[in-house]
């Protein structure tokens, strides 16, 4: 049995070795065009094309583990910047809002304690690369500016800027051009967004910036300025905390965008586990319960 297993294997091997050689002429026959070429797989052949010469590659420095690092200390830092009702201080001086709710449960998922370290918008995403906190849950504008530098999350909220103006010099003023004058004054937070959009839909207005914590609507509320750009998903609310003197013209948001917690680049497994963690949130209904308390009810203006 076994003999004839192998006369019919050393048959087989016979003919197929017979098989490529009578075929092997009419190959070396063909036209070039019909033989196979280096490339593509196409009837020309198309041949690779030589190795681009590029500059010497940019390496990554190796990663520290976020997540590892705050356990082993057993404090989150949470970076915040004051804008209502994102981060604010209520009537004994405590820091309150969505972000503050995001950072504390946060924390209190991970079983360490929060601290939060104020700074302000023109300096928090330096602050965020100098290593004073580890994640920013301020709200922050998702840019294409700061992405070079950060990494964003999933998006947390929705905000817009709203032009918020002062009853004493702009009770008449309704549209934009009102507010395009020579004569107009328009606060804006330095260092952020507000600049550019101000500069952008209000070319010819006075532009006064307001820097670190400062308090923007002051300059409104005291008469020496017309309008503030507020960067909220509530402008109403703020409208409500002193409605004999602010009023909100009927212009609409000036611009609208996504906001996410940021945190610095080179960690993956913290940006993931921070994603997935937000996802968690939002099927659970918490995000949902605070973005209705803090963006869609009067109760965050009771508490200032």
């Amino acid at each position: 049995m076994r003999a004839d297993l192998r006369r019919f294997a050393s048959r087989t091997i016979l003919a197929s070795l017979a098989a490529v050689a009578i075929a092997a002429p009419a190959l070396a026959q063909q036209p070039p065009s019909a033989q196979a070429k280096p490339g593509y797989a196409d009837p020309e052949g198309v041949p690779p094309r030589p190795a681009a010469v590029d500059i010497e590659p940019v390496y990554r420095k190796p990663a520290i583990d976020t997540l590892a690092t705050i356990l082993k200390r057993g404090v989150v830092r949470v970076g915040v910047a004051p804008t209502d009702p994102f981060v604010m201080r209520d009537a004994n001086g405590e820091l309150t809002g969505f972000s503050i709710d995001l950072g504390r449960k946060f924390a209190e998922d991970l079983g360490v304690q929060v601290s939060f370290v104020p700074t302000t918008w023109s300096q928090i995403v330096p602050d965020l690369l100098g290593n004073h906190f580890d994640v920013i849950f301020s709200g922050m504008w998702i840019t294409p500016a700061r992405a070079l530098v950060m990494n964003f999350t999933d998006s947390t909220s929705v905000e817009a800027v709203h032009l918020v103006a002062g009853k004493t010099l702009a009770g008449s003023m309704k549209t934009r051009e009102d507010f395009n004058r020579p004569d107009v004054r328009i606060v804006v937070y330095a260092g952020t967004i507000q600049e550019g959009i101000a500069a952008r839909l209000f070319p010819r207005a006075q532009v006064v910036k307001v820097e670190g914590d400062g308090d923007q609507i002051a300059p409104v509320l005291e008469g020496k300025a017309h309008a503030a750009l507020l960067t909220t998903p509530a402008p109403d609310l703020v409208v409500r905390t002193a409605p004999d003197q602010l009023f909100l013209p009927p212009v609409g948001a000036l611009q609208m965008t996504a906001t996410a917690a940021g945190i610095r680049k080179g960690d993956p497994d913290f940006l993931n586990y921070l994603n997935s963690w937000l996802a968690f949130q939002r099927e659970s209904g918490f995000i949902n319960e605070r973005t209705t308390y803090w963006f869609k009810s009067a109760e965050w203006f009771k508490r200032m």
